[in-house]
């Protein structure tokens, strides 16, 4: 282990969010400013000055060479989101919005890892700047805060990739261009000019249908959209907002953010045919239009005229297979069936390369084909078969990983439910709350459904499922091999 790379790096991160910590607090200074009820400027000054000060001492340990490999690429990654989680709750609680640390902490990092879930009951009477750096905090983690270092601070001789690796989703991390901080810099113009766009459609088109939705609200909501997080403004989320048209753009804003950024980048080249081949995609699109299709016709005896019925249906299959966590129903009110299937929709998740959350649909997709090849195997054993994926022979590596990824996951996921189970409440909360962590999907039925929270979750549970949703948000690894003892063992 290169230490002094790694501490060096997490100083820049920390330099970065101090940065970024100014935006909420020029927000708590304009409504300060204007005689809103607001929090004080302590809330964001003394955790922007403990970063900055931090990240300088720590960019003291800067060595003659800055050697990142696959080893410190892991543990930047999983030591970096959990200390901007810890940094990030201070606003929480020096503002007095949630004294308790652990519940500050749970919630900052249900908003860096954009899962969505909550302890607050009561959110629209916060100060605005709170809840502004609370959205912030989605639009931060969703592409992810070492991407945005790699994008504005470039490395150099290749480190930048093992960085990479182990922050984006999915089981292969793809370059849209040779150079990997170029590649994160585009990606990130493209998610910047969709949040913006998001906002704009938002704002203008309230505007224009006579809807009570301002520019503030405008910008947290695309925040949560963007980042797939699900924080609103609001107690009873967009719902609140009574309005179709907010409800559909945010319906379609959430579909977008679940697919593959590199797709954008060939729209934008003219590259049509890489996403027409791109099986994932169509995948995700044939699941997410039968979910609709199937949860529609199931509920439609619950609802007045069909049009509801079906923009409900489409809010919840999107809120739930992006993993970003809005709702507009409860749908613990709804049939067993669509439960049942919005369950499932959680496990799969969005895009792999998207800021969304869940397995993927590339795994669920190499997963099938896997199946498939080992079936055909067993018939015609001589045969040498392999997987493809768009066309192209998957290598050995990628279906190792995606195997190993997925007896991680299924071990974390029981050891979380048993864990969760000692707070003594029903099966199903317990069940769909780690659910809903590790995928960083946010609501889940019974007590944690789209109308609940987690306040009475112990200290303890909300710990775990702290965990649970680094654990997923990094892909499992970075975070397990922190508490593996060769992890930390100095490089020769």
């Amino acid at each position: 282990m290169n230490y002094k790379s790694v501490l060096y790096v997490i100083g820049r991160i920390f330099i970065i969010l101090g940065l970024l910590m100014l935006l909420p607090l020029f927000v708590c200074v304009y409504y300060n400013l204007n005689g809103f009820e607001e929090a004080s400027y302590a809330s964001f000054v003394i955790p922007i000055i403990l970063l900055i000060i931090t990240g300088i001492l720590l960019k003291l340990f800067k060595p003659k060479q800055i050697r990142i490999y696959a080893r410190e690429g892991f543990v930047i990654c999983g030591l970096s989101w959990i200390v901007i989680s810890l940094f990030g709750a201070l606003p929480f609680v020096i503002s007095g919005c949630i004294p308790n640390f652990i519940d500050a902490f749970f919630e900052t990092a249900s908003g860096f890892t954009t899962t969505g879930a909550t302890i607050l009951k009561e959110i629209h009477s916060l100060p605005k700047s709170i809840l502004f750096w609370r959205s912030f905090t989605h639009w931060i983690g969703g592409m992810g805060i070492l991407s945005f270092m790699i994008a504005v601070v470039p490395k150099s001789k290749g480190n930048s990739m093992y960085i990479m690796k182990a922050e984006v989703p999915g089981p292969k991390a793809g370059k849209v261009t040779a150079k990997i901080s170029r590649s994160a810099r585009i990606l990130y113009i493209i998610y910047f000019v969709m949040t913006i766009l998001e906002v704009l459609i938002l704002f203008a088109g309230g505007r224009i249908n006579g809807d009570n939705i301002r520019f503030y609200d405008s910008v947290v909501t695309a925040f949560s959209t963007a980042g797939t997080g699900g924080f609103s403004v609001l107690n009873n989320s967009i719902l609140g907002y009574n309005s179709s048209f907010v409800e559909w753009t945010v319906i379609i804003f959430m579909f977008l953010f679940g697919v593959n950024f590199n797709l954008y980048f060939f729209l934008l080249t003219k590259n049509f045919k890489s996403i027409f081949k791109d099986e994932e995609f169509r995948a995700y699109i044939i699941i997410n239009v039968m979910s609709v299709l199937l949860i529609t016709f199931n509920i439609a005896s619950l609802y007045n005229n069909i049009e509801t019925a079906v923009r409900d249906s489409f809010f919840a299959v999107n809120t739930v297979m992006s993993t970003t966590g809005f709702c507009t129903a409860d749908f613990n009110l709804w049939p067993t069936f669509s439960k049942i299937l919005l369950v499932i929709l959680m496990f799969t998740g969005c895009s792999a390369g998207s800021t969304g959350g869940g397995i993927k649909i590339a795994r669920i997709v190499l997963y099938f084909k896997q199946a498939v090849r080992d079936f055909k195997q067993m018939i015609r054993p001589n045969n040498v078969l392999s997987v493809r994926m768009n066309g192209r022979l998957v290598e050995d590596n990628v279906m190792k990983g995606v195997n190993s990824y997925l007896l991680a996951y299924v071990i974390i996921l029981f050891l979380s439910v048993i864990l969760i189970s000692i707070n003594g409440f029903d099966t199903t909360t317990s069940l769909t709350s780690v659910i809903t962590c590790i995928n960083n999907v946010g609501p889940g039925l019974e007590m944690v459904g789209p109308v609940g929270n987690y306040a009475d979750f112990s200290a303890f549970s909300k710990i775990v499922l702290i965990v649970d949703m680094l654990a997923g948000r990094l892909e499992l690894f970075p975070i397990l091999l922190l508490f593996v003892p060769n992890t930390w063992k100095k490089s020769k």
